[in-house]
């Protein structure tokens, strides 16, 4: 009879490297530390939500076999490990003649760019369209108002099309202002994301984000439509929607092609967003805390290296850090100039 095996080693399990695909195994590690997500795709009756699809869909058929390397993941126990070919096989076939046929290529790719491809066809599948009705700002609305039904508005516009579990599990929204210095008027953009990018400058994590999240530049000869004239303009923007499932990543590839290798100043405390949302935003999610849970590592130069991820097991709260096929226990994460994207779950 075969002995019991250590339930906390359930789900503890690597991914096979199928050659130059660490990429695709850190990120495939670092979804998986989204217990919410895991809960939507191991569904017993997942595929019939895809039945208005043809099977020969890419994108159905993508997520049918993330799916079932995700349902691999989770039954099997440390030292196992799974062989990604099936999943691989139907991105390779995705991919073909698209902006995206590198992925179907043995080579070595950017996990971000992985991530963002991903969590894209995965929406495209899912995908569902939603009613959009416009809300008329009132003419006695207080500015504040204003500004909240604006910014529903946005965020619903976006719905209309992209309505979508992905959607509701880790975008988010920004708002952008750019204000006329000679009439003051200021207009806004509403910009939606699945990650923020944030640079790695500064003497704190928080002063990383800042720069992302609250970025302040100037634009020289703005046409005003208010004033009709050109002149200097301030760009800002601000928080206004955050997700219950935040990436972060660190903008460690530069244009020039080089890698910044600046030790992250991070520490694994919570994290809190209050002071980067715009004043206007409600104050529900100002208050909402994060906790890290995944993290996708690089490590090397710009001129080659290798992923790794590190993972919070979502039912034993236990560390582990993963090398493709291999996986062994942290006592804490590890914070340093490797970490490329971090994954926060709110609490």
């Amino acid at each position: 009879m075969e002995p019991p095996r250590d339930v906390r080693l359930k789900g503890v399990v690597g991914i096979q490297n199928m050659g130059n695909t660490c990429y695709c195994n850190s990120t495939l590690q670092l979804l998986r530390a989204c217990s919410e997500w895991d809960a939507y795709c191991l569904q017993q009756n997942f595929s019939e939500q895809l039945q208005h699809l043809p099977e020969s869909d890419a994108n159905k058929r993508v997520l049918l076999a993330y799916q079932d390397i995700l349902r691999s993941l989770w039954s099997a126990y440390q030292p196992a490990y799974v062989r990604p070919l099936g999943f691989i096989s139907e991105v390779c076939k995705a991919v073909k003649g698209t902006v995206y046929e590198s992925f179907g290529m043995p080579i070595p790719h950017d996990s971000h760019e992985y991530l963002v491809y991903l969590l894209d066809h995965f929406h495209e599948a899912i995908r569902t369209t939603v009613p959009y009705v416009e809300k008329t700002v009132s003419a006695l609305a207080t500015p504040v108002e204003r500004m909240r039904i604006l910014a529903e508005n946005g965020w619903n516009r976006f719905l209309a099309n992209h309505s979508s579990p992905v959607v509701q599990l880790f975008f988010g929204m920004m708002r952008k202002t750019v204000r006329c210095t000679n009439c003051e008027n200021k207009t806004y953009q509403w910009e939606v994301f699945n990650s923020l990018k944030v640079p790695c400058e500064g003497a704190t994590f928080m002063e990383w984000i800042q720069k992302e999240v609250n970025e302040q530049s100037e634009i020289e000869g703005y046409q005003c439509d208010h004033c009709h004239g050109r002149h200097t303009a301030q760009k800002s923007s601000h928080l206004w929607k955050l997700p219950d499932n935040l990436f972060i990543t660190l903008h460690r590839f530069q244009y020039n092609g080089h890698k910044n290798m600046t030790a992250c100043p991070y520490q694994g405390d919570q994290l809190s967003f209050q002071s980067f949302f715009a004043e206007e935003s409600e104050g529900t999610q100002q208050a909402w805390n994060y906790e890290i849970r995944g993290v996708s590592d690089h490590h090397g130069s710009h001129l080659g290296g290798h992923y790794t991820a590190q993972f919070k097991h979502p039912i034993t709260q236990e560390w582990w850090w993963f090398d493709d096929e291999r996986a062994r226990p942290l006592a804490n994460p590890q914070f340093s100039a490797t970490n490329y994207i971090f994954f926060f779950k709110k609490l």
